[in-house]
């Protein structure tokens, strides 16, 4: 039975590569075979007899002489499908009715091994190949990926069955209630999914010490960074990619001599070429300036529920220079890498599960300098898997140092298992450091807050605070959210384009436009859905009124209310933040909240959102509650 389950996503994977090589095979190759024949072919003069036009599609009949013989053709271009990409149409309509207007004479391009075949124009339309190659490519690949999927989930021996879209939404909501997790319901699911090795796992909490040690970089303490290889491979990717895409910058007179400015873009892959160079020359020097920088690990392997720490023993860095170094920062990390995707879009990708960073300790060494450092790791977290393959937990250890001439930068994979060992010699808290840094930045914002100072970092970027007497007013902006919209401005601009040309395309009919239009269903939902969140993201602003006993809402889309509220002070029952979203990972990870009012019939009202950090949201919501005479939850 189970076999059987394969066969629909089977059949949708067929059908998917089954229309992308189509397509491919009916425009993109079609255009590659006779571009390469059309380069030796032989010029010559013909009459333009008359010729057609359309914004998809240009049309000629004209006669010529060649080889003793006289010959009729209405070839005009290398793509014999219809199209309206760019201004190719249009210029060359223009030109015919110039030949047209000047008595008629036509430069050709002859097929010397059948004559009856020929072409006013060879050249290759790079913008319009490189579209339809890759739109094909694109389905050819979803479908050859859900083909491989589908084998590879009906030969799996897990028992593990992903449970539906409603079981997981209980089963967050139950999360939420018994403060299990405070993540959103997207971002519960993706972490549900992303870690299925990871559950019940504990293997890597119970090897030997022969086990790990054996593998290569852990045999001892003094444990070494891959900056070396690290610089050796970025210079082979480096010069591959160079030798690839310079070539190409040699066709591109040819194709501006023939006025395709299209094949301007082909510049982007030498200027790509040229920032990966100066990444590796800067990558070179900064190993050569350092050398082989080693970290003494202090307990040995570190420990959950004890401490990573030790010395990084750095030379040729001057004791005076690092001391006043800009930004100096030790940082650990618990990371899980996975696969994501399937077949050749397949890619490893990461997940932060814990991180601290903090300053160490400069001491002076010999020839150089010793950074010190401990932190405190919470017990729970996953040990370090030693094979380190497939889906897999790691812990990474970061030097980073902002230094005038040559910056520092070092990084380490070490063994971290749950031993519950501290350091023996090393004193310097980092993570004493971090918590105590919280802890004042914390008391800093309710101190501002409770003082009616509300220009701090969390609160300003998307609120406009005004106390006026016993009524305060706030005001959350259209275009707060400027990376979100950008982020989704993108997606819309780019489905939107692919989905526009895909209905120029299939405006020519017949089966290839039935196929073009198929394909472009998906686009065109997705370019829908992002232009609606870009409009929304882009225009939504929220007016917050308290006053005494009452509490007026107003939700506007540009300058149209579209939610309106009014609740009087008694018929709320209580404030609480509720999180929204959170952006960056890690050490870097800025969570986003929303203050909420819930009446007695449950139902709830947004007061304040988009506040960064939940200590500042905290704070916000006792000061609000304050001033409305409300409980919190």
């Amino acid at each position: 039975m189970r076999r059987l389950l394969i066969i629909p996503g089977l059949l949708f994977g067929l059908i998917f590569s089954a229309g992308g090589y189509f397509i491919l095979a009916e425009t993109a190759l079609p255009m590659w075979e006779n571009w390469q024949r059309a380069q030796d072919w032989q010029p010559a003069s013909a009459r333009l007899l008359s010729f057609s036009a359309a914004d998809n599609e240009t049309s000629a009949l004209y006669r010529y002489d060649f080889g003793g013989g006289t010959y009729q053709s209405t070839g005009v271009g290398i793509s014999s499908f219809k199209d309206n990409i760019g201004s190719y149409h249009r210029e060359m309509q223009a030109y015919l009715r110039q030949i047209q207007h000047n008595g008629g004479i036509l430069p050709v391009w002859v097929n010397p091994l059948d004559p009856s075949e020929a072409v006013i124009d060879r050249a290759m339309r790079w913008g319009l190949f490189a579209m339809t190659s890759g739109f094909c490519s694109i389905f050819l690949l979803i479908g050859l990926g859900i083909i491989y999927a589908s084998l590879r989930s009906s030969n799996t021996t897990s028992d593990r069955r992903r449970p539906s879209l409603m079981k997981m939404r209980n089963t967050w909501q139950q999360a939420q209630k018994s403060g299990a997790t405070d993540l959103g319901f997207v971002e519960f699911t993706q972490q549900h999914f992303a870690e299925p090795e990871a559950a019940g796992e504990s293997e890597a909490d119970l090897v030997t010490p022969a086990q790990w040690q054996s593998r290569k970089g852990w045999e001892n303490a003094q444990v070494k960074s891959n900056a070396g290889k690290g610089a050796l491979f970025f210079w082979f990717f480096t010069l591959v990619w160079n030798a690839i895409s310079t070539p190409v910058a040699f066709t591109l007179p040819g194709e501006l001599h023939g006025d395709n400015y299209l094949a301007l873009i082909v510049l982007l892959f030498p200027l790509v070429g040229l920032f990966l160079l100066f990444k590796a020359i800067k990558l070179t020097l900064e190993y050569r300036h350092f050398g082989k920088v080693t970290y003494s690990m202090d307990p040995y392997p570190g420990a959950i529920g004890g401490h990573i720490g030790g010395q990084v023993q750095v030379k040729n860095l001057d004791f005076k220079r690092a001391s006043e170094a800009r930004s100096l920062a030790v940082k650990v990390e618990c990371v899980y890498s996975y696969m994501s995707g399937s077949g050749k879009n397949r890619s490893r990708r990461e997940t932060i599960k814990w991180a601290e960073q903090g300053r160490p300790r400069v001491d002076n060494a010999h020839k150089g300098t010793s950074l010190a450092f401990r932190f405190d790791i919470p017990e729970g977290l996953p040990a370090a898997d030693v094979e380190q393959s497939g889906a897999y937990h790691f812990w990474r250890l970061s030097v980073d140092a902002d230094i005038p001439g040559i910056d520092l930068s070092r990084s380490y994979n070490i063994p971290v298992f749950a031993t519950g060992e501290t350091s023996s010699a090393v004193t310097h808290d980092i993570s004493a450091q971090a918590a105590a840094l919280r802890e004042q930045e914390s008391a800093a914002s309710k101190l501002a807050i409770a003082s009616g100072q509300f220009d701090i970092e969390g609160l300003s970027r998307a609120m406009r605070f005004r106390n006026e007497g016993n009524r305060i007013q706030l005001h959350f902006p259209m275009f707060r959210n400027r990376f979100l919209t950008l982020f989704a401005a993108i997606f819309a601009g780019g489905f939107g384009f692919a989905s526009f040309s895909m209905a120029n395309m299939a405006s020519g009919g017949g089966l290839f436009g039935i196929f073009i239009l198929i394909f472009g269903i998906p686009f065109f939902l997705v370019a829908l859905v992002a232009v609606i969140a870009t409009i929304y993201l882009l225009f939504n602003n929220l007016a917050v009124e308290i006053s005494p006993g009452e509490v007026s809402v107003l939700r506007r889309l540009l300058f149209i209310p579209v939610y309106r509220r009014l609740l009087k002070r008694n018929d709320i029952s209580h404030l609480s933040i509720k999180r929204s979203g959170s952006t960056g990972q890690g050490v870097d990870k800025i969570e986003h909240f929303k203050i909420r009012a819930q009446d007695k019939q449950g139902k709830q009202v947004t007061l304040a959102e988009d506040i960064d950090g939940k200590d500042v949201a905290t704070h916000f919501r006792d000061y609000l509650a304050q001033r409305i005479v409300v409980a919190v939850k």
